[in-house]
């Protein structure tokens, strides 16, 4: 059942954290290179794929393009019935580029968003790691230091500080999605 394995994928891939700084605007965010290798690993151990089903819509006004794609996540093994489950995830995706580029921006935001809010992938900063922790300052180094082992992002143990869904949580968000359209 896509579901399970979407839930399964959700439960192996923690936290990401914020690898890149858009200088010009002075935020942090994580890379969609940084997501892919995080998503496709799992992806891969639960046999899904993720194509690009149709483009719904596409406005560009000046050097902005907005865009509104369907991802299709599909389970590569079929079901009792013979056959292949999948759902749609339609997603927008923003792009502004004085040179040419701003398609493709839009194109990579809409793909990167389509896979953190599939899998509920949170990304982390060091502001948002201290949001984890309380005010005490030896608890906070504590925590820290067992979240982070060796330099990298212990994500086991991030996943037991941000929790474990169940089945019927990723479920009832299907039906709920149902009922909106």
């Amino acid at each position: 059942m896509i579901a399970n394995k979407i839930l399964n994928v959700m439960t192996k891939i923690g936290p990401i954290i914020k690898d890149k700084t858009n200088e010009e605007k002075g935020f942090e965010y994580a890379s969609l290179a940084n997501i892919i290798l995080k998503a496709r690993e799992a992806m891969i151990e639960e046999k899904i794929i993720m194509i690009s089903h149709k483009v719904e819509q596409i406005v560009q006004k000046g050097n902005n393009v907005t865009l509104s794609m369907i991802y299709r996540f599909y389970d590569t093994e079929k079901n009792e019935k013979g056959e292949n489950e999948y759902i749609d995830v339609n997603i927008a995706g923003e792009g502004c580029d004085k040179e040419g580029w701003a398609t493709y921006k839009a194109l990579s935001g809409a793909y990167k968003y389509a896979i953190t809010q599939t899998f509920a992938i949170p990304t982390l900063d060091d502001a948002e790691k201290s949001k984890l922790t309380n005010n005490s300052e030896t608890e906070n180094e504590e925590t820290e230091e067992s979240i982070l082992d060796g330099g990298g992002l212990n994500e086991n143990k991030i996943e037991s500080i941000l929790g474990d869904p169940s089945v019927e949580d990723f479920n009832s968000l299907f039906e709920l999605g149902g009922k909106a359209m």
